[in-house]
């Protein structure tokens, strides 16, 4: 099978946090108190399991999306936003009282960035995850970590399915979030993420230490530095992509869609990483967040271009 006959209709349930992304460019971050010009704004959903559904949808999958929004004007413009994309978003709850989660994230001349996000306390409290109707039909599913109840459901009903698991682990794993560690099949993690959860500095050690924790195939994505992964043969690194970086934000959730999709067209991991890291770096290479994924014959040609081809 080539990079170019993907699965037909291959289908990724992402399960997790959806957000409101409000843009600003500027020149420099800022450093410290005091009022700054932003030279462009864009508002643009975002999200790490919801732009994890759109790439899906964008590199020729179906992407199906499990989360919960406010019951505001907010919430409104993200779910139109994603039915416009094409994601089922039949598996998004209403939260009344709650509010939509806000991102507002600075992006410096150079792609550098400063994030806040606002997830309202009561917003997950209500949700009422349906395990068996959140993964009927999909061939793989991803979750992040900010819904824990979600995540779990999803987890435990894709291990009753044997079909892949995988966890995008972008902040430290606390005791009450140990079943993730157990029950996903595959565990990717943000090197800061990995690091503090392992509580050790050095990100190879921290890897062989959490491996040693789980059943679960383990990896680490460090940005530019690329991704190393533990298999049979020992520790792996694929090379990040060199691009001219524009706006990093959203490459995390571009990466591990990426990554799932290929899992759930049943690549092997070492071709789903190469997948992921060359629509993370053309996602570097354009600004707005969502609006810079790129498309399925994009991801391929930059994969063309080296010896990354997917196997």
């Amino acid at each position: 099978m080539t990079a170019s006959e993907p699965t037909a209709g291959a289908k990724v349930l992402a399960t997790g946090i959806i957000t409101v992304d409000q843009i600003f460019g500027v020149d420099e971050l800022p450093d410290g108190e005091g009022k700054i010009l932003a030279q462009t704004f864009t508002e643009i959903g975002g999200g790490v399991a919801a732009n994890a559904a759109v790439t899906v949808a964008r590199l020729g999958g179906s992407g199906l999306l499990a989360g919960c929004v406010g019951d505001d004007v907010a919430g409104d413009r993200a779910v139109a936003e994603l039915e416009r994309l094409g994601i089922d978003v039949s598996r998004v709850q209403r939260i009344e009282g709650a509010t939509t989660p806000i991102t507002a994230a600075i992006i410096d001349r150079v792609g550098g960035r400063t994030v806040v996000n606002h997830v309202s306390p009561m917003l997950y409290l209500q949700a009422d995850p349906d395990p068996a109707a959140m993964i009927a039909g999909v061939d793989a599913v991803l979750v992040d970590c900010r819904w824990p109840a979600g995540a779990i459901a999803t987890l435990q009903a894709a291990r009753a399915a044997g079909i892949p698991a995988i966890v995008d682990v972008d902040r430290p794993l606390t005791n009450d979030a140990e079943p993730i560690l157990e029950l996903g099949s595959h565990l990717v993690f943000s090197r800061d993420a990995l690091c503090a959860t392992a509580q050790i500095v050095q990100p190879v050690l921290a890897l062989r230490t959490l491996r040693s924790r789980t059943a679960a195939w383990v990896a680490v994505t460090e940005g530019a530095n690329g991704v190393s992964w533990l298999d049979d043969e020992g520790l792996r690194h694929r090379a990040a992509f060199e691009v001219d970086v524009v706006d990093t934000l959203g490459a995390g959730d571009v990466f591990h869609g990426a990554f799932v999709l290929a899992l759930a067209e049943g690549r092997s991991e070492e071709a789903a990483i190469t997948f992921g890291a060359a629509a993370a770096a053309l996602k570097c290479t354009r600004p707005g967040g969502r609006a810079g994924i790129p498309d399925r014959q994009a991801v391929e040609d930059l994969m063309a271009t080296t010896d990354g081809a997917l196997c």
